[in-house]
């Protein structure tokens, strides 16, 4: 009875789809009756909500217009660089089975020309203990990169999350997540893709392991006060960890630097702690991280970086707030979504302290190279920018992003013009979601 309810749901949701298409036709079932929502996709799902089937999607395309150190390794170095490509594309399918089990598949493309399957879970919803999700996924971590990319605030996340391992999407993992109405705890064991993805001496993959805990300590409807904790182990055995980063700026060439590259890890930890509140419509949050690294380069000399770094990021939402999350300890999407604007700012930081072992003989391209192997580098970057929702699909961003690295040599040279140490880059983006 069970298979025969499902499969006239399935069934029926083709067959709904397919007349949509033709804009004729009837659909029918024989199980429990659907309820069918198209506002901003389409969307079914039994009256018992035992079965259900959701379409989504997101298209975003940005514009960059940006100089100095992010333009090293263009045709002209240094110059003034104009690059437009699709940031996201992405075509997703999720539902419910049999009232316990949900389950979704995304095809996702970016900005690398790399087109995946980068979500294939299944989960368990039916013990009360919490949810158990098995498969490839996304793992909330950090209070900016658990919010979805369509809701975020700025047109990229801190680059802090760049030196971080534990926001990585998984490869495959086991993930259980225990919520209430003001709190959330996570724990999560997963292999991921990358430079640690296998063992340094056999055949295994490796599993490193990630933990989460969150808590608002203040929830009146959509005023917040939010607090978390963040940690994840890479659990490394000999592998290559580096601490690299794009500075907030995504390029047609992905350029980036590399402040630390240990060859022989076997050690690399980290910690995320998270701040936010909002009150009408001003919202504030911060987020601070360290991130250790152990081990030796390929000629067996020591080999550690450490990392520590934070960002400070204010906003305020004309005609609208933002949504809190409250079981998930994340920010949502705006409340009113036709014809609000935002406005924000944002000062991030990060120290690299890296061994002159660990420090690459250049940054990322030749000509760029440390000043001093045995100072510390550190990043800076001040962000600004406006946000306007036109409607619950369509959103409109523009920043401006001014950067900084200490302890670059600008005496040397790369295309025959002197290296750079700083720039600056204007950034827009056009998005669609359903």
């Amino acid at each position: 009875m069970i298979r025969k309810h499902f499969a006239g749901f399935v069934a029926s949701a083709l067959a709904l789809a397919v007349s949509a298409q033709a804009f004729a036709g009837t659909v029918s079932t024989d199980g429990a009756d659907l309820v069918i929502k198209t506002k901003g996709g389409l969307e079914v799902a039994t009256t018992d909500k035992a079965f259900s089937f959701k379409l989504s999607g997101k298209l975003q395309w940005d514009a960059t217009q940006f100089d100095g150190l992010m333009a090293a390794d263009q045709n002209k170095p240094f110059d003034d660089t104009f690059n437009t490509f699709i940031r996201r594309g992405e075509f997703g399918l999720e539902g419910t089975a049999y009232s316990d089990w949900d389950w979704g598949l995304r095809l996702s493309y970016d900005e690398g020309d790399d087109t995946s399957v980068d979500r294939a879970f299944i989960a368990y919803t039916g013990l009360d203990v919490g949810t158990f999700t098995v498969g490839r996924f996304g793992v909330d971590y950090g209070l900016e990169n658990s919010t979805s990319s369509s809701w975020i605030t700025a047109i990229e996340r801190p680059f802090m999350y760049d030196f971080l391992n534990g926001d990585e999407d998984t490869q495959f993992g086991v993930n259980f997540k225990h919520s209430g109405d003001n709190y959330g705890l996570m724990a999560q064991v997963a292999t991921y893709e990358g430079d640690n993805n296998y063992k340094s001496e056999d055949n295994d993959e490796l599993y490193g392991y990630t933990l989460r805990a969150h808590w608002a300590p203040y929830l009146n409807g959509t005023d917040v006060i939010h607090l978390a904790a963040n940690y994840h182990n890479s659990e490394s055995d000999d592998n290559r960890a580096r601490a690299r980063t794009r500075m907030g700026i995504r390029s047609d060439n992905d350029f980036r630097l590399t402040f630390g590259d240990v060859r022989v890890a076997d050690k690399d930890v980290e910690w995320v702690l998270e701040s936010g509140a909002q009150f009408g419509a001003f919202r504030a949050q911060a987020e601070y991280f360290q991130r250790q690294i152990s081990g030796e380069n390929l000629a067996g000399a020591k080999s550690d970086v450490d990392l520590s770094g934070y960002y400070a990021q204010v906003s305020y939402m004309f005609n609208g707030v933002r949504q809190y999350k409250a079981a998930d300890g994340k920010w949502d999407k705006p409340d009113n979504m036709k014809g609000s604007w935002e406005i924000f700012a944002r000062y991030e930081s990060t120290t690299i302290d890296s061994d002159a072992g660990a420090i690459p003989g250049n940054l990322g391209l030749a000509g760029i190279v440390a000043d001093d192997v045995n100072d510390e580098f550190e990043t800076k970057a001040m962000v600004v920018g406006v946000n306007y929702f036109v409607t619950p699909s369509v959103r409109t961003s523009l920043n401006y992003v001014d950067y900084q690295v200490d302890n670059i040599n600008t005496s040397n040279q790369v295309g025959g013009k002197s290296v750079q140490d700083d720039g600056k880059a204007i950034v827009g983006r056009l998005q669609y979601v359903f």
